[in-house]
């Protein structure tokens, strides 16, 4: 059974990505001296807070729209 650290009420989640950008998340986190967590953790957050929608096209691709 895994463990939540960080407290009731939270749920870990795990996704694929390619290699590339994944070392570039690490990049940036360790630039900011945090954890890759973290870091996506505040993208998120600073997305959800601008209110924006994603919009998704059929090559899978992504972006924000105001």
């Amino acid at each position: 059974m895994a463990t939540n650290p960080v407290g009731k009420g939270t749920q870990t989640i795990g996704i694929n990505m390619p290699l590339e950008m994944a070392k570039e998340l690490e990049r940036r986190s360790e630039s900011m001296n945090i954890s890759k967590s973290k870091y996506c953790k505040l993208i998120l957050l600073k997305w959800f807070d601008s209110n924006q929608k994603l919009t998704l096209s059929e090559s899978g691709a992504g972006s924000a729209d105001a």
